[in-house]
């Protein structure tokens, strides 16, 4: 009778050990999937064939914009597109930044799946994030392009 028991006991500890090791392999995928942020130091720059808008500068951009997209396996093989004021600012791949000279003032940025990819890297104009922010003459500020756990490109201020 004790042997049945330590043989059930035994079994039932493989069974515990068997959902530990599957739980912890399920979190690892999710998040070796995560992006992490990247400096723009370190971020290798944007081509110029994907860099569209917003590249001269002026007397009047006297403000300028860095966007760094994060590192990491999720949408690694899509571009993410970012609008700056309506316009197709860039494309950006996994790792990389660029840098945009605006006018001071408020301005709308705004991100989406790849919107001139195909297939699953296709973007909608229906799911995009937008945000706001204002630039002051001669300021520069810096901004994250990342993809959320739902999938979703988002953009966020980052520190340079």
């Amino acid at each position: 009778m004790a042997a049945l028991a330590a043989s059930k006991f035994s079994v039932r500890q493989g069974e515990i050990m068997h959902k530990i090791l599957i739980l912890l392999a399920v979190s690892a995928i999710i998040v070796g999937c995560a992006t992490t942020p990247m400096a723009p130091t370190v971020a290798k720059p944007a081509p110029n064939e994907r860099i569209f808008a917003f590249q001269q500068k002026t007397p009047s951009t006297t403000s300028t914009l860095i966007v760094t997209r994060d590192e990491g396996f999720r949408e690694s093989g899509c571009y993410c597109s970012l609008v700056i004021n309506d316009t197709l600012a860039a494309r950006l791949d996994v790792g990389e930044t660029s840098r945009f000279f605006l006018d001071p003032g408020e301005i709308r940025l705004r991100v989406l799946r790849d919107s001139q990819g195909r297939g699953l890297c296709g973007g909608s104009q229906m799911y995009w994030t937008q945000r706001e922010t204002t630039l002051r003459p001669g300021e520069i500020k810096y901004f994250r392009l990342l993809i959320d756990a739902k999938r979703s490109a988002d953009i966020q201020p980052s520190e340079p």
